[in-house]
């Protein structure tokens, strides 16, 4: 996978939380999108149209995420300041590989937050091709996740801008961490995992990417996040 030029990111000693907490449904769509997988690139979503939402005037999530990470005002505008950057170099990425629409589009954004997310984790590089089969894999996951058929134009809008700035975040980390010393990197691989894990509600440790799209890693049993835990 190509990888963003590090972003001096105030944040990423506290990196901003992703705040969902997964439903059956949602793993059910991600056991569903392994099956998939294995039958063919498109999956059973092949033909089904994208999640796109025109992009609000002005975003929301840079101070929302800057206001759960600093209690600070100064830090919270630098903060803010940050998440804004990643979300235009996010829209810069994504618009050069669609140049036609203007819309944001959620089901290119959480196919990349996947694919960055387990190359934090993993070490997982990905062609774009594989981009291309991950988004329509993962199709039913974005509508669960991002709750679209019952969001508000508002909701949609803030949901993908979260998902854009933490791609970024990770992504921008996954180039500046291994310089930085075994405790950056053990700080990404924890904050990949935990993004994972919400958002897709399996454990991240058993997938991974291969030209199919998204796997089980060696073979193994894809396992709810959190499996094995003693009842508390």
């Amino acid at each position: 996978m190509s990888q963003t030029r590090p972003i001096p990111n105030p944040a990423w000693r506290r990196p901003p939380v992703l705040a969902r907490n997964p439903a059956q449904a949602m793993r059910q769509a991600v056991l569903d999108a392994l099956l998939r997988g294995a039958a063919g690139p498109a999956g059973a979503d092949g033909n089904a149209p994208r999640l796109l939402v025109a992009p609000a005037a002005s975003a929301t999530a840079p101070a929302q995420l800057a206001a759960a990470q600093s209690l600070d005002a100064a830090e919270r505008q630098k903060l803010a300041a940050s998440h804004e950057q990643c979300l235009r170099v996010f829209r810069n990425l994504a618009r050069g590989q669609a140049p036609a629409t203007d819309d944001d589009d959620l089901g290119a954004a959480l196919a990349f937050f996947t694919a960055v997310n387990l190359h934090a984790l993993h070490g997982v590089d990905v062609e774009r091709e594989v981009m291309a089969v991950l988004e329509r894999q993962l199709l039913g996951v974005s509508r669960r996740a991002s709750n679209w058929d019952a969001a508000s134009l508002a909701q949609r809008q803030v949901f993908f801008e979260r998902i854009a700035i933490l791609s970024i975040v990770v992504s921008s980390a996954c180039a500046s961490a291994p310089a930085q010393g075994p405790a950056a990197v053990a700080r990404l691989r924890r904050a990949a995992r935990q993004y994972l894990q919400e958002l897709l509600g399996l454990n991240p440790d058993l997938l991974s990417l291969a030209p199919s799209g998204l796997v089980t890693r060696d073979g193994a049993a894809p396992a709810r996040a959190g499996a094995g835990r003693r009842p508390s």
